[in-house]
């Protein structure tokens, strides 16, 4: 073979090993498996089954609660629309709407009958309101109402039994009270998937016969279980009867216990001692928080420490969120105040709730004769005093109690901080 032939040889296995280079990877790359990378920029997502949704791993939930609604003649007046003979409420709530709503549930503490107009709209002392209170409660962001009081037989037996038929005809839950005795005086409620108690309990006198007096008034021996009560002259006996009912809240499968107290002296700033008792024992028995009620002005909101060693909000007195008690007509400046009390839980999947943040919203009730009509309105006070512009009925002595509503309420409230 000459020198030209032996040069071509080599030339010639070059591009036979080239060719089959080609045609078996070729094969090969048609021949992957599909899930092998081949190099393409294709999203992931496309070739991936998405992935189930995570469970949160906590919830918040927040619980607002305001003081005594004292619907006396003059704010049934102030609602009455002449051209309809109707009762409009609501915009004695339209500024303090805002705050009620935005919370999970808003409990409220109604100091009147719904007996309806046939017994006569009536004030102090024995108090009975227009049914469409409760529309105006609702519309404002209202969930709960609370009965157990001392004005529940202000209108008897018939205005007893009314009141519960309109609060929950109307959609709104009510606690301390019910219709039969099959029933239950607290209810259970799913908040965001967390099985919360409301309980209310009002102070009353066991008579010899087991009827009970309640402001003088006499609830039936046969309607005895009707009202969630506890004797004010029997600490030991008024353990047992919270007890009992915070026990079965629990049996009922509550994870959070919330208890609703109507209590106290009235017009007394500070606490009996009586109170200071009770409360040390509902935190004992398992209450979560506790909002009290009764005395008509402000008492202080503090902390008290359960067993494990929770601190656990007690708001004594939350004051009036609305009446015409004030300066002017029973000379006692406080009965003016009150506040929005909420309390935001953290509740960890499968773990017993925290405290995540205490508020004590400060309210002021305005009242004004405008064209010889009463106008009222619940004033939120720190807002009043930030932007006073969007309260137009508001004049400079009317600041000057906002600001000492404010001063108030920094003071009874100052263990929460």
């Amino acid at each position: 073979m000459n020198k030209k032939g032996k040069k071509k040889f080599p030339l010639l296995l070059v591009f036979l090993a080239l060719v089959m280079f080609i045609f078996l990877g070729g094969f090969i790359a048609l021949n992957l498996p599909k899930e092998v990378d081949l190099g393409q920029t294709s999203d992931p997502e496309d070739k991936l089954p998405n992935p189930p949704p995570s469970e949160p791993e906590y919830v918040d939930i927040t619980i607002s609660s305001v003081g005594d609604i004292l619907i006396h003649n003059t704010l049934y007046y102030a609602a009455y629309e002449p051209a309809t003979k109707s009762y409009d409420f609501r915009s004695q709530f339209q500024n303090v709407k805002p705050y009620l709503e935005k919370a999970d549930i808003t409990i409220a503490n109604l100091e009147t009958t719904l007996a309806g107009p046939e017994k006569g709209y009536s004030g102090y002392p024995k108090f009975n309101s227009p049914d469409s209170i409760i529309d105006a409660l609702k519309d404002a962001g209202v969930d709960i109402i609370t009965a157990a009081n001392n004005h529940r037989m202000d209108m008897g037996i018939s205005g007893f039994y009314r009141t519960i038929k309109i609060v929950k005809d109307k959609g709104l839950d009510i606690i301390g009270v019910k219709p039969k005795n099959e029933e239950k005086t607290y209810m259970l409620r799913n908040v965001k998937g967390v099985n919360i108690a409301f309980l209310n309990f009002s102070y009353a006198y066991p008579l010899g016969d087991g009827s009970l007096s309640i402001n003088g008034l006499i609830l039936p021996v046969n309607m005895r279980n009707l009202i969630d009560i506890f004797n004010p002259e029997d600490l030991e006996e008024s353990i047992k009867a919270l007890g009992e009912k915070i026990t079965g809240a629990r049996e009922d499968g509550a994870e959070l216990i919330v208890v609703c107290m109507h209590w106290g002296d009235e017009y007394h700033r500070q606490p009996n001692n009586f109170q200071k008792e009770l409360a040390a024992s509902i935190v004992n028995l398992g209450a979560d928080v506790v909002f009290g009620g009764h005395p008509h002005v402000l008492q202080p909101a503090v902390y008290l420490v359960s067993p494990e060693g929770t601190k656990i909000p007690v708001f004594y007195s939350q004051g009036n969120f609305i009446s015409d008690q004030r300066k002017e007509t029973v000379d006692d400046i406080y009965t003016e105040q009150g506040i929005i009390a909420q309390v935001t839980f953290r509740v960890p999947k499968g773990e017993k709730p925290q405290i995540l943040q205490v508020d004590t919203i400060p309210t002021w009730v305005n009242k004004k004769v405008i064209a010889n009509r009463f106008v009222y309105e619940i004033i939120p006070a720190q807002k009043a005093l930030k932007s006073k512009e969007n309260f137009p009925l508001l004049n400079a002595a009317d600041i000057e109690r906002i600001n000492f509503c404010v001063n108030t309420v920094d003071l009874l409230s100052k263990e929460l901080r």
